[in-house]
Order: C-alpha cells, then structure tokens, then sequence
C-alpha cells in the first residue's frame, strides 16, 4: 500500500487595503462561523472603515464617514476565523463585544481559509486570500 501527502494550500484571511489610503477596519459581523466551508463569492464579512479610504465622493455622507463594506471572498474551503486578543477578560460575551468595537490595522490577520484536498500536489504555501468588497447597502 502506497502512503500519500496531502497538502493542503491556506489563505490568509487578513484585513484588506480598500484604496491606497486606507489604514484599518472595525469587524461589524462575521457572516459565517468558524469551520463553515465557503464558495467563491459568497459573502462572509462586513467591514467599518476608516474615514481615510478613497471612495466616490456621492458615497460619502461626510469627510468624516466611515464606510460599511461587505466582503465576498474569492477563495472556496473551510473558514477559521482567529481569536483576536483584545483583553484579559475572561467572560466571553464582553470580549466579543470588545472585538467588534476593536479597529485593526490593514494586513492585520484575522483568519484562514483551508482548501479542500489539492488536486495539484502544491507545495502548501500560505498566501494571501483574495477578496471583492461592495459599499454594505445597511450602511447608515
């Protein structure tokens, strides 16, 4: 009987630069929990932004605005979401909702997607996920 390794290839899901000028991003909601398993173009994060992203002036309520995004991913596999540590506070319920208020920096990693068995044999690099985002139509 023959052994064979699988490996498998992982994307990093980390918080994306929106325009050449933005710096960081307030997770609104996950839209899939951890272990889900993704299609390509579905969405699975909404985003705040700062006010320093680039968007089409009639976009913006004010200079001021931080715009809601909603990110499709481009990638298919299981999705594993991080533990942010925001604190050293054990009850759950107030760090979640310390990790939603958190903003974080671009790049900033903040889960994984894992790809099904790779037909390929690639050699299991971690890249990058790849992403589309669109203005979140609930953006008040």
């Amino acid at each position: 009987m023959r052994q064979t390794l699988t490996l498998l290839s992982r994307k990093l899901i980390t918080i994306p630069s929106l325009s050449p000028t933005h710096t960081s991003s307030r997770i609104i909601t996950r839209l899939v929990p951890t272990n889900t398993h993704v299609i390509e173009y579905q969405p699975i994060l909404t985003l705040q932004c700062s006010p320093d992203l680039i968007a089409d002036p009639a976009d913006r309520k004010s200079t001021l605005h931080e715009p809601r995004m909603l990110l499709e991913s481009l990638e298919e596999g299981i999705v594993r979401w991080k533990r942010m540590d925001t604190s050293t506070n054990n009850n759950k319920d107030d760090d979640e909702e310390e990790e939603e208020s958190q903003w974080y920096p671009v790049g900033t990693v903040i889960g994984e997607i894992i790809e099904d068995e790779n037909e390929d044999g690639g050699d299991g690099e971690v890249e990058e996920w790849t992403w589309q985002a669109y203005l979140d139509e609930d953006d008040d």
